[in-house]
């Protein structure tokens, strides 16, 4: 049998592969020292099979969360454990 697709996924995994080159062009070009990445967890987990060295080397933290749609109050409440 079979399997049916999982466009849904699919899409995820490609912004996910796009993200993560997207991050390596800037890391290369100089644009960040350090990095605290945010996605929800399916998307950290792909994301983390695309990172570049140079990217991986400047992440300082990961918040295994999705914030999408939350106030900025709770954007910050998430990211204010991340020391400086």
């Amino acid at each position: 049998a079979m399997e049916e697709s999982d466009f849904h996924q699919i899409a995820e995994d490609r912004f996910a592969a796009e993200a993560a080159d997207l991050l390596r062009v800037r890391a290369l070009s100089g644009d960040f020292e350090r990095l605290v990445v945010v996605a929800p967890p399916s998307t950290l987990g792909e994301l983390r099979k695309h990172y570049h060295k140079e990217v991986a080397s400047r992440i300082i933290d990961e918040i295994n969360k999705d914030l999408t749609g939350r106030s900025i109050d709770e954007i910050e409440a998430a990211l204010t454990r991340i020391e400086a």
